[in-house]
């Protein structure tokens, strides 16, 4: 039988899903939708129960990858169905409309602006040189995933709130939620405890961990742990590795074992950026350090 292209594939499982899932989902609305996420855009299929104010959207694409790689298409619906009823969140439309439920479970991430532009369109952020930190609202946590949800700049007028309120109230109560760690990169990787020099700053979950250093004070909390100003080398959206600044390593050294690193361990996914920064404790001033090359382009 020949495979179906996606377009073929996305019918098929909008056509046939309902058959699959149990009886309290015969009435659900399903449909065909485009999402967007920090830097890139999924079709998804959307399933809302009829008499409910939330909904899941699958993507897709995953599933379409599973069947080219010759998963069965009965898997693929059975599998598809199986991800509808365990990740459907338990919260309704109304409670993030309401700026007193929402403060209280939103969080800060870091992005790269260069990268999300077009997501950023959308979003109140904030601008730290060529990152942007933005608000978010906890939907569901379970074990090693999160879900939430932006705040969009609709959103955030719906509130009646201005951009700095709405991103004070999110790096505070991100801060409560998700408290930063900073911890010894040797204690993590499990070397020799000669060498902890080097720190790694996160949250207490590892997700989006990379955010905790521009919480309120972060930074300069940081720089006394660290015994004063720091590079911070941003290996993921999930944490930072940070140097003294007076360590033995060049910037084009820490620059480069950040390269490899992406390559070889980061997810593309989770990419932040491809060089580092640096912390000045005296200015209290955080600034990016470009390669050579980079600067010959920005100049």
């Amino acid at each position: 039988m020949e495979l179906m292209n996606y377009r073929e594939f996305e019918i098929y499982v909008k056509e046939n899903l309902k058959v699959l899932l149990p009886e309290e989902y015969q009435d659900s609305d399903i449909c065909l939708k485009e999402m967007q996420r920090p830097g890139y855009t999924y079709r998804g299929i959307a399933v809302k129960k009829l008499n409910d104010n939330y909904g899941v959207v699958v993507d897709l694409e995953l599933f379409y990858e599973a069947y080219l790689k010759n998963m069965p298409i009965s898997k693929v619906m059975f599998s598809i169905a199986s991800f509808v009823q365990t990740e459907l969140p338990p919260i309704e439309v109304e409670g993030v409309t309401d700026y007193d439920w929402a403060r209280k479970h939103m969080f800060i991430r870091v992005m790269n602006r260069m990268w999300c532009r077009d997501y950023l369109k959308r979003v109140p952020h904030l601008a730290v040189e060529d990152l942007a930190v933005t608000p978010h609202i906890k939907i569901m946590e379970t074990g090693d995933r999160l879900s939430s949800t932006p705040v969009t700049y609709e959103l955030m007028n719906n509130y009646g709130v201005s951009k700095e309120q709405l991103l004070r109230d999110a790096a505070e109560n991100g801060m409560r939620m998700f408290p930063p760690k900073l911890g010894y990169l040797a204690d993590l990787i499990g070397v020799s405890r000669d060498e902890r020099v080097q720190r790694v700053i996160t949250n207490d979950r590892g997700l989006n961990g990379a955010a905790a250093l521009f919480y309120p004070g972060e930074m300069e909390r940081t720089a006394e742990a660290m015994g004063g100003s720091f590079y911070a080398v941003p290996t993921s959206v999930h944490e930072m590795i940070l140097e003294p600044a007076d360590t033995d390593k060049s910037e084009t050294q820490m620059t480069d074992a950040l390269h490899e690193t992406l390559r070889v361990f980061t997810n593309e996914d989770d990419w932040l950026s491809n060089h580092l920064y640096y912390y000045d404790a005296e200015r209290h001033q955080f600034a990016a350090v470009y390669a050579e090359e980079e600067q010959a382009e920005l100049s």
